[in-house]
């Protein structure tokens, strides 16, 4: 199935814009509501000029409906905890990425406007790691070079590692250079990085990759695969040993999680580490899902409960008990009770299914490996408030899924590998 509808002025003028926001999401906050402002803009005049390709629609739909289900269920969620109707329509800023999907989709089912914004994904966190190195080994430097760097060393730098090196290994295209700017990507996140997260995300994405790629093969070369797998596995793992920032921030990690269980509970809550914070968000988040299961607190109840959960536990300082519990799914089933995390999860299972109907390996590849990796990372965090990677997920779900086919292909049949 190919999307043979010519690009008209509408994405023209679209993949500029996309650009910017690409660069713009991981440099400047300002700059990025503008850009999906305009595009907001943009796409009410490709909406009307667009056209479904034949039989797009009807696997596009379920997305959509799951989407529009999970945005009205956020704000009944809301109603039923007792808010008016003006403050939780408000509320509906925190789950705009997903809205935003539905309203960008026509700009980004331009394969042209999708592969700019990949593209220019790729080229600012590539620039970014690498000023990144500058920044730590080189200028020696002790502090973040740009508060989004947090945000960098997550889904967003070790999905483009992956990409890259699939594209060097299913492409055949440039592999050297793909390779090196890989390497690149992965000095910056070892030796120049300081979030673990990416050290979990990597391990997750690189074990689906290989076994995405062992699917594709058969008899003999599933071994092959295999063993250059677990071959490359093990050097990355060697490479990350040699790295004294990766030691030390895996010490710490079992240092924190010992010390916030030696802690009598009372004084858990007290406990500002990193790994204690988000024990003790979990702990505390649970309690409320106990309390509110099906249907949740609603997002706008969260925040005053959160408190007052954690108060009772024994905390004592409000300020580092943000309306956030670093965990995506505890949060959503707080806020919005089983049903909602439910739609939440459909959704993606919804995304994975859209993209074993496109045509190109790669494509389908690309968005298994970036949900692979969001869901892995939410684990740690929350997307739904964390703006930067909430975008960034918005962004992988409409390069990969709005365009029928990403990338220009001499054949169009789809290939017939289980994977």
């Amino acid at each position: 199935m190919t999307n043979t509808r010519p690009d008209t002025l509408v994405n023209r003028l679209a993949s500029p814009l996309v650009v910017v926001l690409c660069v713009a999401l991981l440099t400047s906050t300002s700059l990025t509501n503008i850009c999906m402002l305009l595009l907001v803009v943009l796409s009410l005049w490709a909406w009307w000029r667009f056209q479904w390709p034949a039989g797009e629609w009807a696997l596009v739909k379920p997305l959509f409906v799951l989407i529009s289900l999970f945005c009205l269920w956020d704000l009944s969620a809301n109603l039923l905890g007792g808010n008016d109707l003006s403050d939780s329509l408000q509320a509906l800023r925190h789950v705009r990425k997903f809205f935003f999907v539905l309203v960008l989709w026509p700009l980004f089912a331009s394969p042209r406007v999708a592969r700019h914004a990949l593209l220019a994904l790729g080229a600012t966190v590539s620039l970014l790691a690498a000023a990144n190195l500058v920044w730590t080994l080189v200028l020696q430097r002790s502090d973040m070079m740009t508060s989004f760097m947090p945000n960098l060393h997550g889904q967003i730098l070790v999905g483009m590692v992956l990409l890259l090196i699939h594209a060097a290994l299913v492409r055949r295209y440039r592999p050297g250079l793909l390779g090196a700017l890989a390497l690149l990507l992965l000095a910056s996140l070892f030796f120049a990085a300081s979030r673990r997260t990416g050290y979990v995300l990597l391990a997750a994405g690189g074990v689906l990759m290989l076994f995405l790629l062992w699917c594709r093969q058969t008899g003999g070369g599933r071994l092959v695969y295999l063993l250059s797998g677990l071959a490359v596995l093990m050097a990355l793992l060697w490479l990350a040993a040699l790295s004294p920032t990766v030691q030390k921030r895996v010490a710490l990690f079992f240092t924190e999680y010992q010390q916030f269980f030696q802690m009598p509970p009372q004084q858990r809550s007290q406990l500002e580490t990193s790994v204690g914070l988000r024990l003790q968000y979990f702990v505390s988040s649970w309690s409320i899902v106990q309390d509110h299961f099906w249907i949740g607190v609603g997002s706008l109840n969260f925040k005053p409960l959160f408190w007052e959960v954690n108060r009772d536990m024994g905390a004592t300082n409000p300020v580092i008990f943000a309306p956030n519990p670093h965990n995506e799914y505890l949060y959503m089933w707080a806020t919005k009770g089983l049903v909602g995390l439910l739609l939440y999860l459909g959704i993606f299972v919804q995304a994975c299914r859209l993209a074993a109907q496109r045509d190109q390996l790669w494509q389908r590849h690309g968005l298994w490996l970036f949900v692979c990796l969001f869901l892995t990372s939410i684990l740690f965090n929350s997307m739904s408030i964390d703006m930067v990677e909430g975008h960034f997920m918005m962004l992988v779900l409409l390069i990969f899924l709005a365009p029928a086919q990403l990338w220009p292909t001499a054949e169009n049949a789809k290939e017939t590998a289980s994977c």
